[in-house]
């Protein structure tokens, strides 16, 4: 199931936007884009066993992604996924930003269950 950032998902994505980068969004509203995925705790090939539907595995991109990973306070590495790309992590939060330094996305879940920031995408 992929749905785009709407009312509810852009909430739960806003508040961590303004949690992980609130004075450069205090400046300026640079709006929300991003899709959002709802899929178990393992989105692929999860155990059989597994619940389903637990967790919303959100893509953050567009200038609000840039400015999420500018203002990380995290290492800056080689992003394994995509040739060229550097990446940073926090927590749960991961960004990626291209050769050029001009755009960027960001991953991350959120555990619908316990109300919890769990790991986004692998790759």
């Amino acid at each position: 199931m992929s749905i785009r950032l709407r009312h509810g998902m852009a909430s739960i994505a806003g508040a961590f936007l303004v949690a992980t980068c609130g004075p450069v969004i205090a400046q300026e509203n640079m709006g929300l884009r991003g899709e959002a995925n709802i899929a178990g705790k393992t989105p692929v090939d999860p155990p059989q066993n597994e619940p389903k539907r637990t967790h919303a595995y959100l893509t953050i991109t567009g200038p609000a992604a840039l400015a999420m990973y500018r203002n990380m306070r995290a290492r800056e590495e080689e992003d394994l996924c995509v040739t060229g790309n550097r990446i940073k992590r926090a927590g749960s939060l991961s960004c990626s930003v291209t050769g050029n330094g001009r755009n960027a996305t960001c991953d991350f879940s959120v555990n619908l269950v316990q109300g919890s920031l769990d790991d986004g995408r692998a790759c």
